[in-house]
């Protein structure tokens, strides 16, 4: 990806709040980023931690921590930023079907959840209540597994506000079971927690999870060079910290993500980003629609989903889904749109 030289060293400055931003000239924008905390090192993180990708980006960058999906799409919608970063699938069809001006500019990784449970339960039989975060991408796999397995009616599912409440609960022995992300999964196992079965698995039945750069349409259209600019580091970013000099980018990034240096490289390195080669088929089809593509066809089986819960009306048409699948961002990246 071409840079542009710079004639200055730009710094980071973590404020007390949490928030990262760039140290740029006084009338430079603003760029606040909903994201995740956790032991992986997300894009968004990357790129505010070191000056060489933030420097493309011309805008001071501020992360905002949020606890689940379905809140950094509230938020959103309320105007407490315009990005938010590893959104799931889930949050992101349910807040446009429910009234969210909201796109999605670039697919960011499969998600690495996995089912934990304790030496007790042996197979899927003796499952009897498993925690999940409510109205999540976990939310929609879990219960996609649950199907497939005839185990529907069967199980109890105990729904969280965040992750770390349903890890204490397993912790606990109050559930004895948690489908729960790559995050909290290195600590759960620490405590003697077994994976069941895994997020790649139920994708390969059907129901793929799937975390989004997402931004705010209205923010998009008046912004587009600036949303540009972040596509092309975010996407430089998952690049990087699959490359040789890894722990070079995600060491400083564990700033924002609440936990310790060695733990977010370890948990980074195997992080199921989308490789840029299989980016464009998510975001379109062969025919160039993105009505086509594979992201489209995804969020036709969340909306599917979202209605069996209530939490949707109806499911969305292929043509309502492709208006919230912005590919163009990432066509021009591919075609020398980087800076």
């Amino acid at each position: 990806m071409p840079r542009r030289s710079l004639s200055a060293v730009l710094a980071l400055t973590l404020a007390g709040t949490g928030c990262a931003a760039q140290a740029r000239s006084a009338d430079s924008p603003t760029l606040k980023i909903g994201y995740f905390q956790g032991a992986v090192a997300g894009p968004e993180a990357v790129v505010a931690a070191d000056p060489g990708l933030s420097s493309h980006v011309k805008a001071k960058i501020e992360l905002r921590p949020i606890d689940s999906g379905v809140a950094g799409m509230a938020q959103l919608r309320a105007g407490a930023f315009p990005v938010v970063s590893g959104v799931g699938n889930p949050p992101f069809v349910g807040a446009f079907s429910s009234g969210t001006d909201v796109e999605v500019v670039f697919a960011e990784s499969i998600d690495e959840s996995g089912l934990v449970v304790s030496d007790a339960i042996r197979s899927n039989a003796d499952l009897r209540k498993v925690g999940v975060l409510v109205g999540s991408t976990l939310d929609f796999q879990l219960r996609g597994w649950l199907k497939s397995q005839g185990l529907t009616g069967r199980v109890q599912i105990a729904s969280f506000a965040s992750e770390a409440a349903e890890a204490a609960a397993w912790k606990a022995h109050k559930i004895d079971a948690v489908y729960i992300s790559q995050s909290f999964l290195i600590e759960l196992k620490k405590h003697g927690g077994r994976v069941l079965t895994t997020a790649a698995d139920i994708a390969r039945l059907g129901y793929a999870a799937v975390n989004l750069l997402a931004v705010s349409r209205t923010y998009a259209a008046k912004n587009r060079d600036l949303v540009q600019q972040l596509v092309c580091q975010v996407s430089q970013a998952q690049t990087l910290v699959h490359g040789d000099q890894a722990a070079k980018y995600v060491r400083p990034a564990a700033r924002f993500l609440g936990v310790r240096p060695d733990d977010a490289v370890e948990a980074t390195k195997s992080y199921p980003y989308i490789p840029a080669a299989e980016e464009t088929g998510w975001l379109q089809g062969t025919d160039g629609r993105a009505a086509s593509g594979r992201l489209a066809a995804n969020f036709q089986r969340t909306g599917e989903f979202l209605v069996t819960q209530g939490r949707a009306k109806a499911v969305p048409s292929i043509a309502q889904i492709a208006a919230h699948i912005d590919p163009g961002f990432w066509a021009k990246a591919q075609a020398g749109g980087c800076s």
